[in-house]
This record gives C-alpha cells, sequence and structure tokens, in this order.
C-alpha cells in the first residue's frame, strides 16, 4: 500500500513531540501514557485508540514513560496538510466518495479528544492490519486496503457515539479495580501476587486476568510500573537519597532498584537524576519546535520498528 508510510508495533520509552506527515491511528495494546496534542493532555489507557491529523503536535509530557506496547499505522491523505484546513481528505485509494469524505473530516476535524476506548472491532482489526502489511503475500497486502478503511470508518463511528466501549466492571473488577487505583500509595509493601489477589478477596488467577484486562499488564508488572514512576518522580523532584528512595518505593535493596531502573530507563537512577533536568528543558522545547519527520524518516521508522 503505497499510501502507507509506517506501521508496526512500539516499545517506547521516549516519545519525543512531533508531527507526522499524515494522519496516525494507535491502538494502546499495553501500558498507560501522559499524551498530549498540541500540549492538550489526554491519558492513553490499554485498550484506548489515538489519533492525529499533520499539523498537529503530539507526543509525550513525561521524560520517561513506563514501558508500553503501542500498533500504530500512518498514512498519507490527498496532500501533506502542514497548516489546519477547512476539511481534509484522504487519497484516491481509500475508494470514499466525496460525501463521506465530507463526513469524515467533519468528525476528524471537529473532535477536541484525540483518545477514545477502542471498540471490540478495532481491537481485532488493528492486530490484524499490522500483520497483513508486514506479510509477503500479495492477498494479504490487498486486504489491508480494506482493513484500513474499516478501521477509519469504525473509529469515526466510535467518536460520533462518544466512545462508549468500556470494559464493563462487575464487582469483582470494581474491586481490583479499586485496589489498583490505591497501589500507587502503598508501593513500599513486598507485595506478591498471593498477597494482592487476597485484598480484592479473589483466587489469583482470576485477580491476574481482571489486572490484565484493566491496565494490559500481568499484577506484578504492573506493580513494577508503578514502582519506577514513583521512583523517576522522586529522583527528579526531591533530594532524598537514592538508598531512601528504593525503599520507599518497595525496592528490597539499593542495588535492587539499581538494577530495576537502568533495565527500564537504560541509565543508573545517579544518571537520571543528574541529565533529567537538561532532557526536561530540551523535551519541554520540542513543543515549540517539534520535529517534523520526512516520509524518508517515517519508512526508517518502519524498517526499525516492524518486528519490535
Amino acid at each position: 500500500m503505497k499510501e502507507v508510510l509506517s506501521y508496526g508495533h512500539i516499545e517506547g520509552l521516549r516519545l519525543h513531540p512531533h508531527k507526522n506527515r499524515g494522519m496516525e491511528i494507535s491502538l494502546v495494546d499495553r501500558g498507560h501514557l501522559f499524551w498530549a496534542v498540541d500540549e492538550r493532555p489526554e491519558e492513553l489507557n490499554a485498550g484506548d485508540i489515538f489519533f492525529t491529523l499533520p499539523w498537529q503536535t503530539h507526543g509525550s509530557t513525561a521524560i520517561r514513560e513506563p514501558k508500553n506496547k503501542i500498533y500504530y499505522v500512518l498514512f498519507q491523505l490527498d496532500q501533506d496538510y502542514q497548516e489546519r484546513p477547512d476539511e481534509i481528505h484522504f487519497s484516491k485509494a481509500s475508494g470514499f466518495s466525496l460525501a463521506e469524505q465530507k463526513m469524515l473530516s467533519e468528525i476528524f476535524c471537529k473532535t477536541t479528544r484525540h483518545a477514545w476506548n477502542a471498540s471490540p472491532l478495532l481491537k481485532q482489526f488493528f492486530p490484524e492490519l499490522i500483520k497483513r502489511l508486514q506479510s509477503k503475500s500479495r492477498m494479504d497486502v490487498l486486504s489491508s486496503a480494506t482493513l484500513l478503511r474499516s478501521i477509519i470508518v469504525e473509529l469515526a463511528r466510535v467518536i460520533k457515539k462518544g466512545g462508549e466501549y468500556k470494559i464493563k466492571i462487575n464487582a469483582s473488577a470494581k474491586r481490583a479495580q479499586t485496589f489498583l487505583q490505591s497501589l500507587s500509595n502503598d508501593l513500599e509493601q513486598p507485595w506478591t501476587l498471593n498477597q494482592m489477589a487476597e485484598s480484592c478477596d479473589m483466587k489469583r488467577t482470576h485477580f491476574t486476568n481482571i489486572t490484565r484486562q484493566l491496565t494490559g499488564y500481568a499484577p506484578l508488572i504492573y506493580l513494577g510500573l508503578l514502582r519506577f514512576s514513583r521512583a523517576c518522580h522522586l529522583l527528579v523532584d526531591t533530594d532524598m537519597p537514592i538508598t531512601e528512595i528504593a525503599f520507599e518505593c518497595g525496592y528490597s535493596s539499593s542495588q535492587y532498584f539499581s538494577d530495576s531502573f537502568r533495565k527500564r530507563a537504560k541509565m543508573t537512577p545517579s544518571h537520571y537524576r543528574r541529565d533529567a533536568p537538561a532532557i526536561k528543558e530540551i523535551f519541554d522545547s520540542s513543543w515549540k519546535n517539534p520535529e517534523w519527520r520526512s516520509i524518508e524518516e517515517e519508512q526508517v521508522r518502519r524498517t526499525q520498528f516492524k518486528d519490535a
């Protein structure tokens, strides 16, 4: 598909503000991200879908996002919109009529919200689209055009309906949700999976399944992400000794904290504390002068991430 510039799935830790030469649609498979469009914040959770248009600066509001997995597809419109137009048009290959173009343009251009709860169809179609785009089969590539068209229409339908596709919360899921929301206040506790499940009056398997549904992660991995996020905050915004931060965030030793932190941040806690202010200054300035990726850069990105 010539109109598709880039696609795949990424596990991103640093997502700088940028613009794309096309429309980008992303589905969060795992993780919780702090995102923004033109500096307007929007949180993204597992099961959310997100879109941006070419003239919109978007990216993370955090210096380091906890580990996440995102499916994405970036495709060209009928022209390179560098400024906000009265309406957008899709490429001829999309097959949309003029009336359909006008309807879709109104939905995508007028909404001020970019993150939505994905419908079951979007959750099913999106990974399949990426799989077929990566395939060498001509039939798979041909069918991917139909899938992309369906995703565009289904996303517009979700937006028009106001994003009603939220996870159904029964009594046990509500207990797990309340527990997970309060977990940030008890990170210093040496939680085990059994203890977490017992706190919700559940069997561990049931608790694990519900936690995956709510967050995209197994309980202990989710706990590790919360601890990492809290540690990042304390390293930048306080003068607490690193050993004290380790214990406050629930790590059993400063060495274990250092090893765990390095795996997620690709730097030690002390280096993060030292470099974070300079990184944040560069990061904040990116909102004023965002990266404007060329078509060639997007195609290189596809090569880098298609097997991620």
